[in-house]
C-alpha cells in the first residue's frame, strides 16, 4: 500500500474539519436556524402524486440500496487488479454505518416536527444517513474513474450528474421534512469525510501532492517510451488496462507506449525481441508466471528493465521480488522502484532447446499439480484450484532417479519430487527454499520424499511452520542435474510442459533487471 501523502488524505482533512464546524454550528449555535426554519411548516403531502414520487425515491435510496453498489464496486475493482481500490470500497461500507449511527447517538438531533410517519424517518435525524452514504458513493466513484484515467471530460460530466442527483436527494429529504437542511449538509460532509478516510487507509493514492501532473526531466531532450508486452487472455477488462497504463505515462511525461501482444504459440520472446528492437527504455510484462518467465529470458543481457504489472493467478516472481499485485501500486513501482538484478536458470529438458525458469522448475508432484489443475476453474477460484488437482496428484508414487550436483558425483534418490529454485516463496507466504535468493548466482535445490498423502501432510505443516521436516533435502549450486529411469512430468515457472527423463538447471548470474520496490 503506498503511504505518501495524497488527495484522499488532504479531502480528509479538509472534510473532517467542515463537518466538525458545520456540526457546532448546527448543535451548538443558532447560526443556521434560518436555514432549517422552513422544516418547521408542513411540507409535500405525502399522499400526493409528487409526494407518492419522493417517497418511493426516499425508499429506493436507502442506505443499504448504496451498500449494495459499493460491494458492486469493490467486485468490480478486486477483478481489474484494483485490489487497494476493492478494499477501501470494502471499508466504506462498515465506516459508514458505523459513522452515522454514532453521530446520531452522540447528536440526539430530532427530526423536524412535520416529517411523515415514513420508513426512512426512523430515529434521530442529525446527521442525514441518507445523505451520509450517497456522499459515500459518490466519492468512491468519482475515485475509481480518475483512478483509471478517465478522460476529463467523462469525470466532469460524472460529477455534474452526481452533484445533480445528490441535490436531488437532498430536496427529497427536505421537503418530505424527514430532515433539517442542517442534517443533509451534516451527512455530505460527513460521508465526504468517511470515504476519503477509507481510501487513505486502503493506500489509494489518486494523485501525489504537490505535484499532482508530473512532467519528464526537463533535462531529457526526448520522452522515454516503454514497451507493454502483455497476454490478453489474462486482462478482464482491456480498455481500463491500456487507459490505465497510457495515463500513467502521458502523467509521467513519457510517449505513448508500444502495445504487444503474446501470441498462443510465443508466450514472450518474439514480442520481447520486438520491443528491444524498437529500443524501449522500459519493458512492462503483463501476464501469468509464463509470460513473466518468457519476457525475462528474452531480456536476459539486455540493461533495459523489465516492470512486472501482475495479472495472473501465481504472480510468483512478483511476489518474492515485493512487487505490489495492486495494478496501481505495480505501476507505481515500475516507475518509480529501483531495478534490481536477479539471476534466472537455464533448463534443459532431454534434448528439448534451453529454455528459462525465473521463479521454480521441477519433476514430479508439482508438474503433475499443475498440468491437471483446470484453467477455467482457475480464472474463477484463483491459486485454490490447485488443491483440487493436488488431490490425485499426492497419491502418485515415487519415482526412481539420479542427481547430480556441481558435477561433484551423483546419489540414487526415491523422489516424489525435485524442484530447482531461483526464489524461494509460494502462495501463503510458504518457503519451500528458505535459503533461495534471486541474486546470489546459486539455485537451491529440494528434494521430497514423501510417499502417502499423510507423509504430504507432515511435509506441509513442517514447512508452514518454518521448521526441518523429514522427508526433504536441500543444497545450493551452479548446476544441477536430475535423470530418472523413466519419463516424468516436468514444469517451469507452474506452467506444465511435457514429460522428460533428464532435466539439467544452471545458474545464469544477474541475468535481468527487474523493477522491485526502493
Amino acid at each position: 500500500m503506498r503511504a505518501r501523502f495524497g488527495l484522499a488524505h488532504l479531502f480528509f482533512l479538509v472534510t473532517a474539519l467542515l463537518f466538525a464546524l458545520w456540526t457546532w454550528l448546527a448543535l451548538g449555535t443558532t447560526a443556521l436556524d434560518g436555514l432549517n426554519a422552513p422544516s418547521r411548516t408542513p411540507g409535500v403531502d405525502p399522499m400526493s402524486g409528487w409526494g407518492q414520487v419522493l417517497a418511493a425515491v426516499a425508499v429506493v435510496t436507502v442506505p443499504y440500496v448504496q451498500f449494495v453498489g459499493l460491494v458492486a464496486l469493490a467486485v468490480w475493482a478486486s477483478r481489474r487488479r484494483l485490489h487497494n481500490f476493492a478494499w477501501a470500497a470494502g471499508l466504506a461500507i462498515p465506516f459508514t454505518w458505523g459513522g452515522y449511527q454514532l453521530a446520531k447517538f452522540l447528536s440526539r438531533q430530532e427530526r423536524p416536527p412535520f416529517a411523515p410517519p415514513l420508513i426512512t424517518n426512523e430515529g434521530f435525524g442529525y446527521p442525514s444517513a441518507h445523505m451520509t452514504s450517497l456522499t459515500m458513493l459518490a466519492v468512491m466513484v468519482v475515485a475509481a474513474l480518475v483512478l483509471t484515467r478517465q478522460r476529463r471530460l467523462f469525470v466532469g460530466l460524472a460529477i455534474a450528474g452526481m452533484t445533480l442527483v445528490w441535490w436531488f436527494i437532498a430536496y427529497d429529504r427536505w421537503a418530505l421534512r424527514a430532515h433539517w437542511f442542517s442534517d443533509l449538509v451534516g451527512g455530505g460532509f460527513l460521508g465526504g469525510a468517511l470515504a476519503s478516510l477509507a481510501l487513505a487507509l486502503a493506500g489509494v493514492r489518486v494523485a501525489a501532492l504537490p505535484d499532482l501532473v508530473r512532467k519528464a526531466d526537463a533535462s531529457e531532450n526526448t520522452p522515454r517510451r516503454a514497451a507493454v508486452i502483455y497476454n490478453p487472455t489474462k486482462i478482464p477488462d482491456p480498455v481500463i488496462f491500456r487507459r490505465h497504463v497510457e495515463g500513467e505515462c502521458t502523467q509521467r511525461g513519457w510517449q505513448s507506449p508500444m502495445w504487444i501482444e503474446t501470441e498462443a504459440d510465443d508466450p514472450g520472446a518474439g514480442a520481447t525481441r520486438r520491443a528491444i528492437r524498437r529500443k524501449a527504455d522500459l519493458v512492462f510484462v503483463a501476464g501469468g508466471d509464463g509470460t513473466v518467465r518468457a519476457v525475462c529470458a528474452a531480456m536476459s543481457g539486455s540493461p533495459t528493465p523489465v516492470a512486472i504489472l501482475p495479472v495472473g493467478t501465481g504472480n510468483l516472481l512478483a511476489r518474492n521480488l515485493d512487487v505490489p499485485l495492486d495494478f496501481a501500486d505495480a505501476l507505481d513501482v515500475a516507475f518509480d522502484g529501483s531495478p534490481r538484478t536477479i539471476d534466472l536458470v537455464e533448463i534443459k529438458a532431454d534434448d528439448q532447446p534451453a529454455d528459462a525458469s525465473a521463479v521454480m522448475a521441477g519433476m514430479g508432484t508439482d508438474a503433475a499439480i499443475m498440468g491437471d489443475t483446470n484453467d477455467d476453474l482457475k480464472k474463477v477460484v484463483g491459486p485454490a484450484a490447485y488443491v483440487v488437482a493436488a488431490a490425485n496428484a499426492l497419491n502418485q508414487p515415487p519415482f526412481a532417479a539420479r542427481l547430480t550436483i556441481d558435477e561433484q558425483g551423483s546419489e540414487e534418490v526415491e523422489a516424489s519430487m525435485v524442484l530447482i529454485a531461483n526464489v524461494g516463496q509460494i502462495q501463503g507466504q510458504i518457503d519451500l527454499a528458505p535459503d533461495a535468493s534471486p541474486d546470489d548466482g546459486l539455485l537451491d535445490v529440494l528434494i521430497a520424499t514423501p510417499k502417502n498423502v499423510g507423509d504430504w501432510a507432515v511435509l506441509a505443516t513442517g514447512m508452514l511452520r518454518k521448521s526441518d521436516t523429514k522427508g526433504v533435502q536441500r543444497a545450493q549450486a551452479k548446476s544441477f542435474v536430475v535423470e530418472a529411469d523413466a519419463p516424468v512430468a516436468y514444469q517451469l515457472d507452474g506452467d506444465a510442459v511435457g514429460e522428460c527423463r533428464r532435466l539439467e538447471a544452471t545458474v545464469v548470474p544477474g541475468a535481468v533487471r527487474v523493477m522491485v520496490p526502493r
